[in-house]
């Protein structure tokens, strides 16, 4: 993980630093949780109407958001999903900072996400299938990565209330 960490800050071969040092800014810790909340809202909506896929989808992006914000707390601006998570096991999980359960969340969110993604894909490309082929997307999935976003959401508003000496 030290070395994956390690390039996201460097950079490597074409590809530019994925993690930036900076000053924390605590506009931008906010605007990420606004985003996160309003991505969750979403969820919520897409789960009413049965609409699981996205309800998957929308509750791993309020969970990254929510990761960026936790992130920019600490001066770090994340320029990939595989660094951010990975930045955030280093410098919450793995520093206790929040329980490691919070970083399994953000981890089956976005398996979740990218399996329904690929799912997608593959509507967009091979339009019959898609319409008579796929499998259903089950609504346990789509709860279970509600519930987590929620949670994991309010966890790092909790940190970030903290950090601004409010909570």
């Amino acid at each position: 993980m030290e070395d994956k960490l390690k390039r996201c800050f460097e950079g490597e071969g074409n590809l530019p630093p994925r993690l930036i040092r900076k000053k924390p800014d605590m506009d931008t810790v906010e605007a990420h949780l606004h985003k996160a909340e309003t991505n969750s809202a979403v969820m919520d909506v897409m789960f009413q109407n049965k609409f699981f896929d996205w309800t998957i989808v929308a509750a791993y992006y309020s969970m990254y958001h929510a990761t960026l914000s936790a992130l920019w707390l600490i001066g770090i601006d994340a320029r990939s999903h595989e660094c951010a998570v990975l930045a955030f096991e280093r410098f919450y999980a793995k520093k206790g900072k929040v329980e490691s359960k919070y970083l399994e969340y953000l981890q089956r969110a976005k398996e979740l996400s990218e399996k329904y993604s690929e799912t997608l894909e593959q509507v967009r490309t091979l339009r019959v299938k898609a319409s008579y082929g796929l499998g259903e997307i089950h609504s346990t999935d789509a709860a279970f990565s509600r519930t987590q976003a929620r949670e994991f959401i309010s966890e790092i508003r909790n940190i970030v209330n903290e950090a601004k000496g409010l909570g």
